[in-house]
């Protein structure tokens, strides 16, 4: 069955059917008049307004110059120099990365043509070919608000609406615990350790502090204190924590910050590239080393759930946990609690150490069963059967 359309008032019109941005038209001394408005509501507010003004003769004038067309690709560029004001290099080179995926299929639209269907088909589109998951979808989400928000009230270019409102970001699986074997941590060292020895110790860095990616790239020389055994691990996910956190340093840990802290002034990036210049992003190695390795299912993210479960496991308790990977609460490192099945056992023990339990006692001739005394939880259970 066909959608029925709805009826528009007169004097509302699609100029583009199907676009969901409206115009609106009206007469004025004489002259027909036509005005970009937006949303159908605000269409149907602003022609009220125009017939009102137009018989009292106060029409804003029509002589003025119309303000210039913006393309989406000058409102990212807008929003790259934004970034690199106002955010890590890292986070800056990330997030344009993001934009240039964009570019082919909107950059030389107008940017306030662009509907919100036609953003909504598209991350659904490359969600499929490439299959992304939703953390990664809710990144792309987050690059195009960014590009609009910039180009705001208080942005370079003036926008006179925006052409989609809030797109609702996906809910993300938080759960996943996918941690490397030692044959795994092996076999990617090994990879790296060929193909990429440079990397091989920002790889080690990262595993044995739980760091996030962003974090191992913001690190500095001199992070590193030799007297207290902790680095220091720079923190911006969170604008309510302390910029700084400490974690304690391995053996391993010590000597792949020496290695990469050599020759290298004090507050100078700590990892950077065979060029000498600072490290952006890990994908374009690490995804190499990883596929030649072998191992599956597996991301540069998850060498943080390695570090985290490996703690966990060792029994480090969950509190410290967190405190080491930077967790503002609880809540984020429970997911790491069925690492420590030890402490199920005594949960369970301890819930039962308030009940009679039978009991066998031992004589010089012969082993006889005590009856154990009958609990109040075995009479209600009676009483049901």
């Amino acid at each position: 069955m066909a959608t029925k359309k709805t009826k528009l008032p007169m004097g509302v019109f699609e100029k583009v059917p199907g676009s969901g941005i409206y115009w609106i038209r009206f007469t004025a001394e004489g002259k027909k008049l036509r005005e970009k408005v937006g949303s159908l509501s605000a269409a149907k507010n602003r022609l009220g307004v125009r017939h009102v003004q137009a018989k009292a003769g106060t029409l804003p004038n029509s002589s003025e110059p119309r303000p210039q067309r913006v393309t989406f690709a000058e409102l990212i560029d807008d929003a790259n120099k934004h970034l690199k004001s106002e955010r890590t290099a890292a986070h800056a080179y990330d997030t344009a990365l993001k934009f240039n995926r964009m570019l082919p299929t909107f950059g030389k639209r107008e940017a306030e043509s662009i509907t919100r269907q036609e953003v909504l088909d598209w991350l659904d589109e490359q969600a499929e070919e490439h299959e992304w998951s939703d953390t990664t979808r809710n990144r792309y989400v987050a690059a195009f608000s960014l590009i609009y928000s910039v180009a705001g009230p208080d942005g370079t270019k003036k926008l006179t609406l925006k052409p989609w409102g809030r797109i609702t970001r996906r809910q993300e699986d938080n759960s996943r615990v996918r941690f490397l074997s030692q044959e795994e941590e092996a076999a990617i060292s090994e990879q790296l350790r060929e193909r990429y020895p440079n990397y091989l110790n920002v790889f080690i860095l990262a595993l044995h502090t739980g760091a996030r990616t962003s974090e191992v790239l913001r690190g500095q020389v001199g992070d590193y204190n030799s007297q207290t055994g902790m680095i220091k691990i720079h923190q911006t996910k969170d604008s309510r924590k302390p910029k700084v956190r400490f974690v304690p340093m391995t053996p391993m840990a010590v000597a792949a910050y020496k290695t990469l802290a050599a020759d290298k002034e004090k507050d100078a990036p700590l990892c950077t590239n065979r060029n000498g210049e600072p490290l952006y992003e890990m994908r374009y190695w690490f995804l190499r080393a990883l596929e030649a390795s072998g191992v599956k299912d597996f991301t540069f993210h998850d060498v943080r759930h390695t570090a985290a479960s490996r703690w966990v496991m060792s029994g480090v308790p969950l509190a410290a946990v967190a405190k080491y990977l930077g967790h503002s609460g609880a809540a984020m490192v429970m997911r790491y609690a069925h690492l420590q099945p030890e402490v199920n056992a005594k949960a369970i023990s301890a819930a039962m150490s308030f009940y009679h339990q039978p009991v066998t006692q031992a004589d010089t001739k012969r082993t006889r069963k005590v009856t154990p005394k009958v609990t109040p939880a075995e009479v209600i259970l009676a009483k049901g059967a």
